[in-house]
């Protein structure tokens, strides 16, 4: 607000000096004009008046000390010997050629003279003097002029310093606003109480993108926050199921209340299976999440490494009874890594496999348009909660936990699938319909 009032103060400060320059020069140009131009009409006066006879009687000396009077000059007349006649601000004499000269000094010194020879039938019979004040801006009036112009900018003043003050509150107010409520969201954010966090209308677009990113960090804290309670009961539960088997098992054997046998060490050996793939998949999401991931690419050919797979994954299949299907199309090239695109194609089929019941279908299709390989993977399986397919590909997101724990999953396949997909510059998307089945949809740009 401080601010504001010296920013108005100086504002009317320099409009003042500025003003005052400006009437210096430019109106001080304009009353040399006027003044010129009330030269020319009292000398075309008594030029008129001196045609016909050579005399200016007393009417038309009463006219020219009126005229004197209101435009504030002083009006000398003088004969061919330079004897006063009439002066404006003396009396009114006895005009030109009537004689009875007068005397007494006419020109003042703080006056500028302009002189104009009076003719008579081209006979110079006396002279016409016209006095201006030589300080042009001296007439009352425009001394008056220039003060009312001052006062009204000193007024001027008052009211920018007022109204300064009444917008700085308001803008303050409005500014201010926002910016607290910012402040508290970010207070929030790192108390970690994310639900607190509103939304903030603004007019300020810089304070409203401002508070709707503040907003959107909120949110996918508060997500990262759950997921992260998540990982921590997933994979504690992941780790204490088998490691509680184990335990009992080799207790039970210790104590030899069971006999060791073949079935007894295989289903040891399932859970440490269970255990190492997980312990493996967490391994493969940090190094595919990592900046470092290196990709060995070369022109790979889809539908080859497509085929190969899905000729594997039929006695899979065939063992729930489920009818895979492959329609590629030839000859589309991409550049990639095979390793790592068989890794995606797997680990899709796989997740197909997972959840696709006794008797249903997955079908495999590759398709290109101008610039892109598209390749989807539908199942008729049991489909994704619409509320769930915002998080599909986070990681260890499942929608229905105990589903998950029959499956073997721990969410993370399809996080490893994205972010692999996202080294290949592709996009992965996800349409599903709870009880009706799932689309995998992955675009890669083709080999050029």
């Amino acid at each position: 607000m401080k601010n504001s009032i010296i920013i108005s103060l100086v504002t009317v400060i320099v409009i003042i000096i500025l003003s005052n320059i400006g009437i210096k020069y430019y109106f001080t140009d304009y009353l040399i004009e006027q003044n010129k131009v009330d030269n020319e009409e009292i000398i075309t006066y008594v030029n008129t008046s001196i045609e016909n006879d050579g005399i200016i009687d007393n009417r038309e000396l009463s006219y020219l000390k009126q005229q004197a009077h209101f435009k504030n000059v002083e009006i000398v007349l003088q004969d061919i010997d330079k004897e006063i006649i009439f002066v404006s601000s003396m009396g009114m004499g006895k005009g030109m050629g009537m004689g009875n000269s007068m005397h007494k000094e006419p020109f003042k010194e703080d006056y500028t003279y302009l002189e104009k020879k009076l003719t008579y039938e081209g006979q110079t019979i006396g002279y016409l003097s016209i006095g201006h004040y030589k300080n042009i801006i001296t007439a009352k009036e425009d001394n008056d002029f220039i003060y009312t112009i001052n006062i009204l900018y000193v007024i001027s003043f008052f009211i920018a310093v007022l109204l300064a003050i009444f917008l700085s509150l308001l803008l303050v107010r409005r500014l201010t606003r926002p910016i607290i409520e910012i402040k508290d969201s970010t207070h929030n954010i790192s108390k970690g109480n994310y639900e607190r966090v509103k939304s903030i209308n603004t007019d300020t677009k810089e304070l409203n993108e401002l508070a709707t990113s503040i907003e959107e960090l909120a949110r996918q804290l508060s997500e990262q926050e759950q997921l992260r309670k998540r990982l921590s009961n997933d994979i504690s539960h992941e780790l204490r199921s088998p490691l509680a088997v184990l335990r009992s098992q080799i207790e039970a054997l210790m104590d030899g209340v069971l006999e060791p046998s073949p079935e007894r060490l295989a289903k040891l050996n399932d859970e440490i299976v269970r255990m190492t793939k997980l312990i493996n998949d967490l391994n493969e999401l940090v190094i595919v999440e990592s900046e470092h991931l290196r990709l060995n690419t070369s022109k790979v050919n889809v539908e080859n490494e497509l085929s190969t797979i899905i000729e594997g994954f039929i006695p899979l299949m065939d063992s729930k009874d489920i009818k895979l299907i492959g329609q590629l199309e030839k000859d589309i090239f991409i550049n990639g890594d095979r390793d790592r695109l068989k890794q995606i194609f797997v680990n899709l089929l796989t997740n197909a496999y997972k959840y696709t019941n006794r008797g249903g279908s997955v079908k495999v299709t590759l398709t290109k348009n101008t610039d892109e390989a598209i390749i989807r993977f539908i199942d008729s399986g049991i489909g994704i909660k619409k509320e769930d397919l915002t998080y599909v590909f986070q990681r260890f997101y499942r929608g229905d936990e105990s589903r998950s724990r029959k499956t073997g999953g721990a969410g993370i396949g399809l996080s490893i699938v994205k972010e692999l997909v996202k080294a290949h510059e592709g996009i992965i998307t996800v349409d599903s319909e709870l009880g009706k089945g799932s689309i995998f949809t992955i675009k890669f740009k083709l080999a050029t």
